[in-house]
């Protein structure tokens, strides 16, 4: 949960400008003087053209080309909407009006209008000022008596809409603050106002998701999810350099120790105690001519907060940030973390999705040395996706205490010269509790890019059993297995309830090749879990290799976002209803372009008697398979993924975890 220089901006293309709703160039006034002495002011902007929406397109694909604004930044290429009624209403949660229209006035040559609040009327979320053309129209909460109607009004009420909030109770700064960290991403217009919230969309609208789960959450008793924690953290990065032929595979591991303090109520104080970190990047103009750089470090420590909800939302705003490193700079968008609890643990698990466009810099003071960002030398685009957990550490744990069969899903990525691979398994491990353990058999999956083709090959593993483990008192994993008689040292980690265990492991061969890898545990159930009627969060993260590593490839870089659920009908079927972003470039050395697609589909599942479980999702082209475990309750599911198409070897493999966030299941506590 952090902010590297390995992230991408997700981005809007220069279009064309849009339109006002037409009409007179007189200044408001329709409504009167009202009674209450108060008035709402404010300017209504909008793409060039009439404000119309359009059929909204099935998927998303834009250029990376945004800048970011150190300061707040309106839209640029919005032109005042001139002579347009504004209307003064109410409406419900699912935005429709509500009674008849309050009051009325027009809008002024530059888009300002005032309008006189009526006696009675009070400013709340579901008080609305907007405006109409061709069929289409506008809006603005009035939470305030300063509002701007523009398309960033209209994109955030939808938003509360589209996730049940209760309008009548947002407060002024809910609102307001949302809007304004949204004009903080420097967008430019698009060619009208669906094209306008289509790329809002694609910019922001992760960031404002995140928000408003964060807004429209009853608010949760920090006390329960206090101690001391370990984070270990598996990324994904892909990098470009604008137009210029070179670009990055990366990888990023992180290993941190946290406290979670009560802060009063809802607010959690955190404190980042010591974090371990290994970053390489693979980078060049193809990835048969790549060449490799790896490097560890220590962070030092950091106070955060972060605000927990009843539903086990755990939110952390990181802000708008701007960085000089010698010949670069970076600016980062603001961002949100909200991390997910799994019911009844201390443990929470997050997808993060970070980003950053890169600068040349400049020298501003006259010492010959760098200390500035410069606007006008644009290097390129930063993508990076991660995968977290964070589990609640034992105080005085035994080798007893870890004992019984868990469910291992395992994903691995390598480089060197001339090869990208990625690495999946599955398998099961049985713990005697006398600090022993035996390695089930498993298998797992294989994809690569080589200067020859794209590679595929079907794993198997014999397991093995006695091997020895030795963990600390505070759950920390010091060795697990042995090699040549000696034990294999690692880093991972248990929890404090003794059903869930975590790795996040690196190597490297100086410049010539790296390896990261995750692996996640849950303790499996005595018989066949409960799933049926339950929604589940999906987190999933995935890489797609396809082509030649000589410059003719395609590596793709998949995500989950944050509202994106598994709802299971019954035991054996549910629905995938979820949003997705990928990442994608053509050749290591390509630039970054970015897709969103939206899902509805039918899930196919199968879960044995101890939770080993297999989810099918088939569309039009191929299916994909996500095989894992389900834990004793079934509060947490982990998996690993792969895409099979129909004419052809998988070419996608990934990791998935699903939280239970059902709605009538027990509380957080």
């Amino acid at each position: 949960m952090k902010k590297t220089t390995l992230l991408l901006i997700a981005s809007v293309a220069s279009a064309t400008l849009v339109s006002g709703c037409g009409g007179s160039s007189s200044s408001g006034g329709g409504a009167g003087d009202g009674d209450s002495g108060l008035s709402i002011n404010g300017t209504a902007t909008a793409p060039t053209g009439a404000v119309a929406i359009h059929p909204q397109p099935g998927f998303l694909e834009i250029a990376l080309n945004l800048l970011i604004s150190p300061a707040n930044a309106a839209i640029t290429g919005l032109d005042p909407v001139a002579g347009a009624t504004v209307q003064l209403l109410r409406i419900d949660d699912e935005g429709n009006p509500v009674g008849d229209v309050l009051a009325e006035t027009v809008t002024s040559i530059s888009g300002d209008y005032t309008l006189p609040l009526p006696q009675d009327v009070n400013l709340a979320g579901n008080l609305l000022v907007r405006i109409t053309g061709s069929g289409a129209q506008m809006r603005a909460q009035v939470v305030d008596r300063m509002v701007d109607i523009n398309p960033v009004s209209e994109f955030v009420l939808r938003k509360f809409i589209e996730q049940g909030v209760d309008l009548d109770q947002l407060t002024v700064s809910e609102v307001v603050t949302l809007k304004g960290k949204v004009d903080t991403f420097d967008l430019t217009a698009g060619n009208d106002l669906s094209d306008m919230l289509s790329k809002l969309d694609l910019e922001v609208g992760e960031f404002v998701e995140q928000q408003v789960a964060a807004i429209n959450s009853q608010p949760g008793d920090a006390s329960g999810v206090t101690g001391n924690y370990r984070s270990s953290a598996f990324g994904l990065g892909l990098h470009d350099s604008d137009n210029d032929n070179f670009g990055t595979f990366a990888n990023d591991l992180w290993l941190s120790e946290f406290s979670f303090a009560d802060g009063g109520g809802n607010i959690v104080s955190i404190t980042l105690e010591t974090e371990e970190n290994a970053y390489s990047n693979f980078s060049g103009s193809s990835v048969a001519t790549a060449s490799l750089f790896y490097e560890t470090g220590i962070e030092d420590s950091e106070a955060l907060s972060g605000t927990l909800s009843h539903s086990g939302l755990l939110t952390i705003e990181g802000p708008f940030e701007e960085s000089v490193n010698g010949d670069y700079a970076f600016r980062y968008p603001a961002m949100v973390y909200n991390l997910q609890k799994v019911k009844e643990k201390g443990l929470f698990f997050l997808l993060s999705q970070e980003a950053a466009v890169r600068y040349g810099t400049t020298d501003t003071n006259g010492d010959q040395q760098p200390d500035a960002l410069n606007p006008n030398d644009r290097k390129g685009d930063e993508a990076f996706r991660a995968l977290e957990v964070f589990a609640r550490s034992p105080s005085s744990m035994e080798s007893s205490d870890l004992n019984g069969t868990f469910g291992r899903v395992f994903m691995e990525t390598y480089v060197q010269s001339g090869v990208i691979e990625l690495q999946t398994e599955v398998s099961r491990v049985t713990f005697n509790g006398d600090g022993t353990f035996d390695q089930g058999d498993g298998t797992g999956h294989r994809v690569g890019l080589e200067s020859s083709g794209g590679t595929y090959m079907a794993l198997s593993e014999t397991g093995s059993t006695g091997e020895p483990i030795v963990i600390s008192a505070q759950g920390d994993i010091v060795s697990a297995g042995s090699e040549q008689g000696q034990p294999t040292a690692t880093d991972g980690f248990i929890n404090d309830s003794f059903d869930f265990i975590a790795f996040a492991e690196t190597e490297n061969n100086d410049t010539l090749w790296a390896e990261f890898n995750k692996t996640l545990m849950v303790k499996l159930p005595e018989s066949t879990p409960d799933i049926a009627g339950k929604r589940y969060r999906l987190m999933l993260l995935s890489v797609s290799l396809e082509g030649a590593g000589n410059g003719t490839s395609d590596i793709e870089m998949i995500n989950s976002r944050f509202n994106s659920y598994i709802n299971l009908n019954s035991a054996t079927a549910g629905t995938l209803d979820g949003h997705f972003t990928v990442v994608e470039k053509s050749g290591l050395g390509g630039d970054l372009s970015v897709e969103q697609d939206s899902v509805n589909q039918p899930v196919a599942v199968s879960v044995d008697a101890q939770g080993a479980t297999t989810l099918t999702l088939n569309d039009e082209d191929g299916h994909n398979l996500m095989e894992g475990f389900f834990n004793q309750d079934a509060s947490l599911g982990v998996f690993t993924t792969r895409w099979v198409p129909d004419d052809g070897d998988p070419n996608e493999l990934g990791l998935v975890v699903l939280v239970d966030v059902t709605e009538d299941a027990p509380g957080i506590q």
